[in-house]
């Protein structure tokens, strides 16, 4: 985008000092880059401020580039625990006195800084609106990880399994123009398909390195895969309705009809020993693969010209 004479810039209202973050975003492509310090809020958890802060900057940034097409990221914090909410602002009672056994306090919290920051982007779309840019703009939201609060599973936080409450994320992509009157769909797709989802849209050609497909690509693969390693080794795979998690730490395999099974209650991997092995094989691949893809291109053109002599054909 920038190297389309787009204005680009990333603002975050968390430290851009920790994990690093400020020393990647300098090697990123964007213009100028932000983070809690430089939006004049105070702190409101040791992770950062208010998201409000944050889309006022953003506002504001927008109007100073009146006229001139723009590229903004914004990474939200304030729905990171201890999910606290901001000065003045009245929590919902979204269990209406009927609070559920499992940590009731904590997901109350959750449910109320979701419900704040929903109310940030709602003023995000009417600046929009109200300047006349909603017509020409995108808007995509999404988040990193779910969160699990040992309903329907034992975990608490995210990244100790890969059950759905921790990796299914929203996808939201917002234009009046483009998407009037709004459309629900039940495809799913991963982090690696954002960028050439948004490339897409916009009616440009997508990097050459990059991953993934199309969210509206009719020919993309429906598998999706995926991993954790913050305790365990899991690695997972979704084909379809079919659900595949391999522990690798424990060598155990769990396989889950989330046609019938949303809450992944009943493992199947003893009565499907053929769909095991198959989904396995596809991690399998797809590591590999990955390994390969972090040497080089020049090694990944080797890993294809090979599978296409011994198949044949070339692997998509």
């Amino acid at each position: 985008m920038r190297a389309r004479g787009a204005q680009t810039v990333y603002l975050h209202n968390g430290d851009l000092d920790w994990g690093e973050e400020r020393w990647l975003l300098q090697h990123d492509g964007y213009s100028d880059a932000e983070g809690f310090a430089d939006l004049g809020c105070p702190r409101l958890t040791s992770w950062g401020t208010e998201d409000r802060c944050l889309i006022d900057r953003l506002i504001k940034w927008i109007d100073n580039r009146r006229g001139r097409p723009f590229f903004a990221v914004c990474w939200t914090d304030q729905t990171h625990d201890p999910y606290r909410l901001g000065p003045g602002v009245r929590p919902v009672d979204f269990f209406h006195g009927k609070s559920p056994a499992n940590l009731p306090n904590d997901l109350s919290s959750y449910l109320n800084v979701l419900h704040e920051t929903d109310h940030q982007l709602a003023r995000q779309f009417a600046a929009l609106r109200e300047r006349g840019l909603a017509d020409d703009t995108l808007v995509v939201v999404t988040g990193d990880h779910g969160e699990s609060f040992r309903d329907p599973h034992e975990q608490r936080g995210h990244g100790l399994s890969v059950y759905e409450e921790e990796i299914k994320v929203p996808l939201m992509l917002w234009n009046p123009r483009l998407f009037a009157g709004g459309r629900r769909s039940a495809q799913t797709g991963a982090h690696v398909d954002l960028m050439p989802t948004i490339a897409d849209v916009m009616g440009i050609a997508p990097a050459g390195g990059w991953q993934g497909y199309s969210v509206f690509n009719s020919e993309r693969p429906s598998r999706v895969f995926f991993l954790t390693n913050v305790d365990d080794y899991l690695f997972g795979v979704r084909d379809g309705e079919w659900k595949y998690i391999f522990d690798t730490s424990a060598g155990k395999e769990m396989l889950f009809d989330l046609a019938n099974d949303p809450e992944e209650d009943r493992n199947e991997a003893d009565s499907s020993p053929e769909l095991c092995r198959r989904l396995r094989q596809r991690i399998a691949g797809w590591v590999s693969f990955e390994e390969v893809f972090l040497k080089g291109k020049d090694e990944l053109t080797k890993l294809s010209d090979a599978a296409t002599a011994s198949t044949g054909a070339a692997r998509p």
